[in-house]
């Protein structure tokens, strides 16, 4: 009982909660490669309007296996809190937080309680069915990193020399996109062909871009997809051509 008991004398924003799952994955999850990151700008949505994403989709349990993820969002955090104290009326009294600033932790307070109640149910339901998985899940997520950025832009019936692989499992994909891609809103799709209504699996995220290099992470399920030929697809918000690259799925 005694090392929870500072759980009870925590405040309303659980502080020493967030403290205690920050350093666990800070001292258990380095992540110096970056792989499966979430983009600067999802990070900042999150600590800025954390009420614009859907706090419950599994890609952002990343968070709890992450060190870099969540030493930016610690570094987000902190800024907001400068920002706040900043602009924050004089007359209020030293060490009172808005509800401005409180409101903002809500959403991440939820997510991270989600989260604990979560991989407490899955210990308990493999404890209790000695089973590693259920059928479907017996392939976890992976995270996968394809490079492009050296790799020309192709479209329509043009053929590239870059030959790309991904497995039949439920993928992570951080993708390096060619130099000098711009930033913003990218559909990522696995397709059959050259067309884009040939799509088999597909995802949607906010690239971050910084000097000539681009990148974005979308989750692709492809566990459905028979081994074989296809094109890993690419398509800005701002251009309406796709570009195409040969992946072999296997």
């Amino acid at each position: 009982m005694s090392e929870h008991q500072p759980f009870l004398n925590d405040d309303g924003d659980d502080t020493l909660l967030f403290e205690k799952l920050q350093e666990h994955v800070l001292e258990n999850h380095p992540n110096p490669e970056r792989i499966g990151c979430l983009d600067r700008a999802t990070l900042e949505t999150w600590v800025q309007s954390p009420e614009k994403l859907n706090l419950a989709d599994p890609k952002y349990l990343h968070v709890l296996k992450c060190a870099e993820c969540t030493r930016d969002l610690i570094e987000l955090r902190e800024h907001r809190k400068e920002e706040a104290e900043r602009i924050s009326s004089p007359a209020a009294p030293p060490g009172v937080i808005s509800k401005s600033s409180n409101w903002r932790w809500t959403p991440l307070a939820a997510m991270f309680a989600l989260c604990c109640i979560f991989i407490g149910g899955l210990f308990v339901w493999r404890s209790r069915t000695g089973t590693k998985y259920p059928p479907r899940e017996q392939q976890a997520a992976v995270s996968q990193t394809i490079d492009l950025s050296n790799a020309g832009t192709l479209r329509g019936g043009e053929s590239s020399s870059v030959a790309l692989v991904l497995p039949r499992q439920f993928v992570i994909l951080h993708l390096i996109l060619p130099y000098y891609s711009p930033g913003g809103h990218y559909r990522v799709a696995i397709t059959a062909d050259r067309l884009d209504d040939s799509e088999k699996a597909e995802g949607e995220a906010i690239a971050s871009a910084q000097g000539q290099r681009a990148d974005v992470t979308v989750n692709l399920d492809l566990r459905d997809l028979a081994p074989g030929t296809y094109y890993l697809a690419t398509t800005h918000d701002g251009d309406p051509a796709s570009y195409f690259y040969p992946l072999t799925v296997r």
